[in-house]
């Protein structure tokens, strides 16, 4: 997508040559699995099949609650009719354009209704233990007569995955794009140099910050492994940065932040994580880290897939992070979605992934080799036996036919008739 500028004075999105392909596709009946680097302009392609008069009807899933309330607004604002269905949240779901988490499609898939397109953006999530059963049998049900755009820049096989789809009897087309619209660098943050003689920095992540900042590396955008570490943190640097032009806020932005939140953010600092509410995240904090009115902004790992802005440069704070109480190290399609956020589109000649001694590099970011989980979604399956009941056809027969439409080469077995 290339921002080109009218005689108007108008901006003027001209899509690239693969997004081009990738509506064509769409606009011929096709499926599309569309491969592209995290920032790379993915879901453009669905904007430009709306706007461009398409009349059918979409559901696009995404794999957070923030991301999907954050496309809801944006999409809105645009004066789009758009609804938005979550787990806790269900509005305008009759909208021609549905934003919504994929859970909450599975039951209305399973009985055989469905929209004319259904997108899934960030598709690697078919790999992960909990959620990838219930994404495998959503899309193994859908009817024929719905098309599919799924979208990722996090997986290494795209291609067994358009080869499943085509097994069951769809029209598919893979849709690569490789080259990253900005390109980045690795920078060593042993490497970074600050002008003597300046306010002594307390902390050793404030004087990387700053050190970057002096850089002009700015924007930047620092990942950590828990809610707390990251609300402390952004404390952290709200009080050891250097004063700068205190960002003024409207009596609404303050009332909406709260007196902690309105705090950092005049220094130009924020946090963001999946606890912070709606109001706070989409209507203060992430408009203000897009409009570049923030020098930094210190955001969980486990929101790294629903972050919905870029920054100059992207920082790590540790391989690391918590479930419970359970330690577990970042994989490296998560780092590539982190790595992924450097670099602002139209803004930036080139982003930067800032490494710290012991931090992950860019080297250890790679896409994900897709294969199915090894359990089974038995509360979709047994559904499918109980409509198969329904229509006085055999349930185990159904719940066969559905094992052969999932994401495997081989057999699923079911232990159907180890139990009958």
């Amino acid at each position: 997508m290339q921002t080109d500028t009218s005689e108007f004075g108008e901006k003027l999105n001209i899509p690239d040559p693969w997004q081009r392909l990738a509506l064509e596709h769409l606009r011929n009946g096709r499926d599309v699995v569309l491969h592209a680097p995290t920032g790379a302009g993915k879901t453009f392609v669905f904007e430009l099949l709306f706007e461009s008069g398409w009349r059918g009807r979409a559901i696009y899933t995404v794999p957070t609650r923030a991301l999907a309330n954050d496309k809801f607004r944006e999409w809105r604002d645009r004066g789009w009719e758009v609804g938005l269905v979550t787990g806790d949240v269900r509005h305008k779901p009759e909208a021609r354009v549905i934003v919504a988490t994929l859970e909450t499609q599975r039951a209305s898939i399973l009985r055989g209704e469905g929209p004319d397109l259904f997108v899934v953006d960030e598709y690697q999530l078919l790999a992960d233990p909990q959620r990838g059963p219930g994404y495998e049998v959503t899309l193994a049900s859908a009817r024929d007569s719905t098309q599919f755009l799924l979208m990722s820049g996090s997986v290494a096989n795209p291609v067994e995955v358009a080869d499943w789809l085509a097994f069951g009897g769809r029209s598919v087309e893979l849709v690569s794009e490789g080259t990253r619209p900005v390109p980045l660098e690795e920078v060593f943050a042993e490497s970074l140099s600050r002008h003597s003689g300046e306010t002594i920095i307390r902390g050793y992540w404030p004087r990387l910050v700053v050190k970057a900042l002096d850089l002009r590396m700015g924007p930047i955008l620092l990942f950590a492994p828990r809610r707390a570490a990251s609300e402390e943190l952004a404390r952290r640097l709200s009080f050891e940065l250097p004063d700068v032009d205190p960002l003024e806020l409207t009596s609404e932005q303050k009332r909406i932040a709260g007196k902690q939140l309105a705090g950092m953010l005049k220094k130009r600092v924020a946090f963001h994580h999946s606890g912070l509410d709606y109001l706070r995240r989409a209507g203060v904090v992430e408009p203000l880290a897009k409009a570049g009115q923030l020098r930094a902004v210190v955001a969980t790992t486990g929101l790294a897939a629903g972050i919905n802005f870029s920054m100059r440069s992207v920082v790590v704070t540790d391989r690391e992070y918590r479930i419970d109480n359970e330690r577990i190290l970042l994989r490296p399609d998560e780092l590539l979605q982190m790595f992924g956020r450097a670099g602002r589109r139209g803004l930036d000649e080139r982003g930067f992934v800032v490494v710290a001694p012991k931090q992950p590099r860019m080297r250890e970011a790679r896409p994900l080799n897709l294969k199915r989980s090894k359990t089974i979604d038995w509360p979709a399956m047994l559904t499918v036996m109980q409509h198969a009941v329904e229509r006085g056809e055999s349930p185990a027969q159904a719940a066969r036919q559905m094992a052969n439409r999932l994401f495997s080469e081989e057999q699923v077995r079911l232990g159907l008739r180890e139990s009958l």
